[in-house]
């Protein structure tokens, strides 16, 4: 019975080593291959659009911090806002910032309502920079975005909702904000969904190859999707359990059979 036991044992070994990460496989997790090849030629990073829905922190500076006052007074939500809060037409500039609302706009105060869709943050800071010249002195304009989120599901160590402390980010900078790719994640076809102008597109990257850093999808957007495929070598929950109960069945297997062994000699 030993003999036969160890034979057992042999043949479970040698399935399980046949599972383990083969050269292929190997090379199929390395990130960026061939990336040594490529000329260090610099490249301009694309900054990111505003568009409906988004929402914005805007603060405004001047000459006159009286005067500058009234166009950032704090709202509900503690943020800064525009006009007082009982007018109606204020109602996107409510809450935690600037609302970019379905037609594009956001209310500013003395302004009224301004165009902030299609324009980067430096663009709008610029356009309102020159429009409140009239009302203050040497205006100085700052624009961030306060929904700046990113959501990444699938085979990531920590899958959730990601409020970006930057305002450009690659995929690779949000794949290690989610601990990285598990096992078991495919490296060749990360998908990226993106809204642009109301319509959601989508992007595949391999992460593999270097050639990545000319996809439009290489620097997210705020609000992007992010979702990593499982490989095929993925056990499901069905297999996990035979894996498991296999193991323990061999563990109670070695133990019987040493018992049997010491007993009988």
């Amino acid at each position: 019975m030993y003999r036969y036991t160890n034979i057992f044992i042999f043949l479970l070994l040698a399935g399980l080593s046949s599972c383990l990460t083969s050269e292929k496989n190997h090379k199929a997790r390395i990130y960026l291959q061939g990336v040594d090849s490529i000329s260090n030629r610099g490249f301009e990073i694309p900054e990111p659009v505003i568009k409906k829905g988004d929402l914005l922190t805007i603060l405004i500076f001047s000459d006159n911090e009286t005067a500058t006052e009234i166009y950032n007074q704090p709202q509900a939500g503690g943020n800064a806002g525009g006009a007082g809060a009982g007018n109606a037409s204020n109602m996107s500039t409510m809450g935690k910032g600037y609302q970019v609302d379905v037609s594009g706009n956001i209310y500013i105060h003395s302004l009224g309502m301004y165009k902030a869709e299609g324009l980067t943050r430096s663009q709008l800071s610029q356009t309102l920079k020159d429009s409140l010249i009239t009302y203050l002195k040497n205006p100085y304009v700052i624009v961030r975005f306060a929904n700046n989120r990113l959501t990444i599901l699938g085979e990531v160590l920590k899958p959730g909702y990601f409020d970006l402390p930057d305002q450009k980010i690659s995929i690779l900078d949000a794949l290690g904000l989610a601990g990285d790719l598990t096992p078991f994640g495919r490296r060749d076809n990360i998908l990226v969904v993106r809204e642009i102008d109301g319509r959601r597109t989508m992007g595949r990257l391999d992460i593999r190859k270097p050639d990545i850093y000319n996809s439009p999808y290489f620097y997210l957007q705020q609000n992007d999707m992010v979702y990593v495929e499982p490989t095929r070598r993925k056990p499901t929950g069905n297999e996990q359990v035979l894996l498991r109960n296999v193991a323990i069945a061999t563990s109670l297997l070695s133990v019987v059979t040493l018992l049997v062994t010491l007993i009988t000699r």
